[in-house]
């Protein structure tokens, strides 16, 4: 047990544990761990909080409809159906119908788009009260041909005053200052392309924030209305 004392250790378990890669042996002794260990728990409980709002940005993929048209017709055409019910026909009904489901279920697989790559880093940008309000991550800027950022609005009614708009920017870190993404609207669900000299600085950004601004964004290039969103970035791949 004494290798879990290192910090850097402890809190990468803790962050696989909270996403999920952390299997097996690995993670019965982790859990072992965490049941005596109070400040390992409160590590825990800060990956929790810093990955929940990216779990639930994450739309729901519905199959599109020609997948369920197919399979009823391909069980349609087996010439079974439940009144068999009973005996073998019955079993070697469903063997077919199981089959058929299989296959169709293989060509949407094969047919489907290619996914995206996962997020490698993700900011959750919050209001004054500490509520999550906008949620923004990106995949590795290298996996992508054209950059962009994924935006989750999490607010149930956000307001944009006549007259102004929401700008988003890349926080550096340190003195330097903070470099343009880009405007966004009050839409839920978002992506904004990046400029590839930004996307090239992203992975290493310190946080992202949220200003308002003037319609069309910043007349100086910096921000000049309040920043009303901010969030540090935290790589999660």
């Amino acid at each position: 047990m004494a290798s879990y004392r290192n910090p850097q250790l402890r809190d990468k378990l803790a962050a696989e544990y909270v996403i999920g890669t952390l299997r097996g042996r690995a993670r019965a002794r982790f859990q072992a761990l965490l049941r005596y260990d109070p400040e390992l728990q409160r590590i825990v409980a800060g990956w929790e909080a810093r990955l929940t709002p990216l779990a639930l940005a994450a739309g729901e993929i519905a199959p599109p409809a020609r997948l369920w048209q197919a399979l009823a017709r391909r069980i349609a055409g087996s010439g079974r159906s439940a009144s068999v019910g009973r005996g073998l026909a019955f079993w070697r009904g469903l063997a077919v119908t199981s089959t058929a489901f299989v296959l169709i279920l293989a060509t949407f697989i094969g047919v489907a788009p290619r996914p995206e790559p996962p997020m490698a880093m993700v900011a959750v940008m919050n209001d004054d009260e500490g509520r999550p309000a906008l949620v923004v991550s990106w995949p590795p800027m290298k996996a992508v041909r054209d950059p962009y950022v994924r935006i989750k609005v999490m607010q149930e009614h956000p307001v944009m005053a006549p007259g102004t708009t929401w700008e988003m920017w890349m926080l550096p870190g340190g003195e330097e200052a903070p470099v343009s993404m880009g405007l966004i609207t009050t839409d839920v669900d978002q992506t904004m392309k990046l400029r590839p000299a930004l996307a090239s600085r992203m992975d290493g950004a310190w946080g992202v924030a949220m200003s308002v601004e003037p319609k069309g964004g910043s007349p100086t290039g910096a921000p000049t209305g309040p920043v009303i969103f901010k969030g540090q970035c935290v790589k999660i791949l």
